[in-house]
């Protein structure tokens, strides 16, 4: 009879280490609150649309890559969150369309990194002759549009060490929205309108978003440097994301959203006069 209880001891004890071990290697098949499943992207990041404003906030999210971004929809219709068809090989890597219902969410994960421009086509149009995002007329924070960037950090290869921008004749905006370059190099802005332009970050933003200060820097028109205008050279020594716009003339910083917006007197209002310079660090 003790030999009896001694292997029934024994044999519940094996019983219950074993049961213990299965926990500990994961075998489990539910998982509490908190709990990350397998297939669970390690990252998470949110953007909200606000109720009544047609907008996403923050304007501008840095991300890691493998990052799953939750748009929050607190509005009262639905709306549509799109990648533009501008396209290269650090613009709009992976293309997305989503529709998020009113106060419901949509959600994408990024993992290639680079720069992703996005908007909601119900509340904005692309112009092809600009390659912009374009405000709808009556919608609540014209001129600025439903629009967004998406930074996914990581390595990027291939990049030039410089780029060019130009202003065109006649017109209130830079040729290209979006360059890329490596750390330590140099973008060249010229301007072949008649009057002069500034460069000058949009302030309100924090590392990585405009790392270093970078202006503001004038170009001279065909009226001041005869005949074709002026160039500067703007060196870039602080890896990040830098957001820039023309300012005074043609464009200011809206406040609350910390975002440029055009002047109704600017040429391609309400396009605003703003671009965008990821510096890629070794």
């Amino acid at each position: 009879m003790l030999l009896y209880f001694k292997q029934l001891s024994f044999t519940l004890a094996v019983a219950v280490l074993g049961a213990t071990l299965l926990i500990a290697c994961g075998s489990s098949t539910s998982s509490g609150p908190g709990t990350k499943s397998a297939s669970t992207p390690p990252h998470t990041a949110s953007v909200t649309i606000p109720q009544g404003q047609d907008l996403f906030t923050p304007f501008i999210l840095a991300v890691q890559p493998n990052t799953m971004v939750t748009w929050q929809n607190n509005d009262t219709v639905s709306h549509t969150i799109m990648t533009t068809w501008d396209q290269s090989t650090f613009l709009n890597p992976q293309a997305f369309s989503l529709r998020a219902a009113a106060g419901q969410k949509a959600s994408f994960t990024f993992t290639k990194p680079g720069l992703y421009d996005y908007f909601d086509n119900t509340r904005a149009k692309w112009v092809d002759a600009d390659q912009r995002v374009k405000a709808n007329t009556g919608v609540p924070n014209f001129p600025l549009a439903m629009e967004g960037v998406i930074w996914v950090q990581g390595h990027m290869s291939g990049l030039p060490t410089s780029a060019n921008n130009v202003i065109p004749k006649g017109k209130d905006e830079f040729t290209t929205d979006f360059i890329a370059i490596n750390q330590g190099g140099t973008v060249f802005w010229h301007n072949s309108d008649t009057d002069k332009h500034f460069v000058a970050v949009v302030y309100g933003w924090s590392v990585p978003i405009n790392p270093a200060d970078i202006g503001p820097y004038q170009i001279k028109g065909t009226e001041a440097a005869p005949p074709t205008g002026a160039t500067i050279a703007i060196p870039f020594t602080t890896p990040g994301l830098y957001y820039y716009y023309y300012c005074s003339a043609h464009a200011d910083v809206n406040v609350t959203w910390h975002r440029a917006q055009a002047h109704k007197d600017a040429s391609e209002a309400p396009i605003p006069m703003e671009g965008f310079v990821l510096v890629f660090g070794s």
